[in-house]
């Protein structure tokens, strides 16, 4: 989806069929964009035929984010990454092992690491990351106090949520009483729910473009609101959004003569083209490896730095740039080749904001190799906007109570 947007407010999308050869102009008066995070930008744990068993759904490509950046909304703190910690291999939750049987977070000699870096998600992580640099990995789990009927918990509450973990048990022929449960850092994900990336929304939840809201894990600004509080967000978006509605009764539609067919033109080429030398699979894969390699990725330890984002955003900008090489064997492969798009979108945003927080404010999350610690000058959201094809940050003051409209556009 493309938002069509004019003098700063929106007035609906275009879009496609993945079933058929069509295309949609959809015309609103206002929309609501609440199509989750974006994983998929980085190299994830497992390669192949495994490497969609991640965290996060690959089907959040961060289409919402990059059609919020194309229009030129306010975006806010994408550089407050998520990394999971995770069963390795599996990609399997361990809050149920840390905190359903009160399993430690050992190294490989044993030794308690956990309270010696924080009991938060971001420190859990560092903690391991730590440990294994050091030398001192793998880390595990310590689930070998555990009782044979809490073992066999387990296996019923991991058959229900991620039932590769129990069958890994089964097939060692080790459960987790025989054996600590390794575990291991995800990919960094964007996800406004777990932390606060996503758009810069007013209380009622409308963006910097007027009559666009936002909710969900795509609205920024409310850290840790997870699933109850992304369906709040939704309620508060919905009565927003009929409150705006009825008070622009009336309002006409605004649209550039010429978008349209220009839309459908740019569809038609990525169909009508003969395929040649790049798929879209190929450019997902070197996007992944530059995000990992450059831009604070599982193989740096999730660290980064000025050097390596100038390089990061440079190889993005030039994996775009092949974009237009593609060929589409028909709506699904397009679909494929604007998941892509997407994504690289918001690469190019992640880097603009990593680069811009000169500090380490969450281990792990934003690791900082050139500002190890935290600057009193970060207290504060670093936002972004997407014009003329740069990106502009801007350092808006920490809101906290009472009431917040944008008062800037």
């Amino acid at each position: 989806m493309i938002l069509k947007v004019a003098d700063g407010t929106v007035h609906g999308a275009w879009g496609f069929s993945v079933r058929e050869r069509a295309a949609y102009d959809i015309e609103a008066k206002a929309v609501l964009i609440a199509t989750g995070g974006a994983a998929g930008l980085y190299r994830p744990n497992n390669p192949g035929f495994s490497r969609h068993k991640m965290w996060y759904p690959p089907f959040n490509t961060g289409a919402g984010y990059a059609m919020g950046i194309r229009a030129g909304a306010e975006m806010t703190t994408l550089e407050h990454r998520f990394v999971a910690l995770r069963c390795k291999d599996t990609i399997a939750p361990t809050g149920t092992i840390a905190q359903g049987v009160g399993a430690k977070q050992v190294n490989a000699k044993g030794e308690i690491y956990e309270t010696k870096y924080g009991l938060t998600t971001p420190q859990r992580i560092f903690g391991t990351v730590e440990e294994n640099r050091r030398g001192m990995g793998p880390c595990y789990l310590d689930t070998r106090h555990i009782t044979a009927e809490q073992q066999d918990d387990l296996y019923h509450a991991y058959l229900n949520m991620a039932p590769a973990q129990t069958l890994k048990w089964i097939e060692n022929g080790k459960g987790p009483k025989g054996q600590p449960v390794e575990v291991e850092g995800t990919e960094p994900y964007v996800v406004g729910g777990h932390t606060a990336s996503g758009f810069w929304v007013a209380t009622n939840r409308e963006t910097t473009v007027h009559g666009l809201f936002a909710a969900g894990d795509v609205a920024g600004g409310a850290p840790q609101k997870y699933v109850t509080g992304a369906l709040a967000e939704g309620e508060i978006a919905a009565a927003s959004m009929a409150e705006y509605l009825a008070a622009a009764k009336g309002t006409a539609s605004h649209e550039e003569a010429g978008e349209d067919e220009l839309m459908l033109q740019e569809y038609e080429a990525y169909l009508a083209r003969e395929p040649g030398n790049l798929t879209a699979e190929q450019l997902e894969e070197a996007m992944q490896k530059v995000m990992d390699e450059y831009a604070g990725g599982i193989h740096t330890d999730y660290r980064y730095n000025r050097s390596r984002l100038t390089l990061a955003d440079e190889k993005i900008e030039h994996l775009e740039s092949l974009l237009p090489q593609l060929a589409a064997d028909g709506p699904y492969g397009l679909l494929k080749i604007y998941e892509l798009r997407e994504r690289l979108t918001v690469c190019r945003a992640l880097i603009a904001h990593l680069l811009a927080r000169r500090e380490t404010r969450w281990h792990t999350f934003g690791e900082n190799a050139d500002y190890p610690e935290q600057s009193p000058e970060g207290l504060c959201y670093i936002n972004s906007r997407f014009e003329n094809g740069a990106f502009h940050i801007y350092r808006r003051p920490l809101i906290k109570g009472g009431h917040y409209e944008h008062t800037h556009q």
